[in-house]
């Protein structure tokens, strides 16, 4: 299933994170990718502000994994951006976080490892809209890998036309 929204600023993004951090179950794998800039992190702040988490998040981009605690759960924050290759990804040992039910993992540039992942996941393209007024827009493609995510998908678009 694959659901297509515009956010036409930062703010939307986030406030479009935070709908979705609703419907988020321990155990969840989000994958995003884009192009720099595109909103994955701002998306991703809104998510953590909807799971109650206080602190501002920035992207891992030179830690790889940031980790954030938020009640029972843990929001594990993977930036793959610097990772060449998927014998780096299997390194890391990130294992302990994707197949963890007291975890939701969002991971940035997880295109990288859409084959390693032997579960279900969220998949989420951030793309740029172009023309004059679309400075701050962007298209979020939101797609199930299976489905499990299918009814919460129809839930966040139901929630997203409100």
């Amino acid at each position: 299933m694959q659901l297509e929204f515009i956010s036409t600023s930062p703010q939307q993004t986030a406030e479009t994170g935070k709908k979705l951090s609703k419907l988020l179950k321990g155990g969840d794998v989000l994958l995003f990718s884009g192009e720099l800039g595109g909103g994955k992190t701002t998306f991703i702040s809104g998510q953590a502000r909807g799971l109650g988490i206080p602190e501002n998040l920035s992207s891992p981009s030179f830690t790889i994994l940031n980790e954030y605690g938020v009640g029972k759960f843990k929001l594990i924050h993977i930036d793959l951006y610097r990772l060449d290759s998927l014998a780096e990804f299997e390194n890391i040992g990130l294992d302990d976080y994707i197949y963890n039910d007291r975890c939701i993992v969002c991971v940035e540039w997880g295109e990288k490892v859409r084959e390693y992942i032997k579960k279900e996941y969220l998949l989420l393209d951030f793309g740029y809209v172009l023309g004059e007024d679309s400075i701050d827009k962007r298209k979020i493609i939101f797609r199930s890998s299976g489905p499990l995510w299918e009814p919460r998908i129809k839930i966040l678009e139901n929630r997203l036309k409100r």
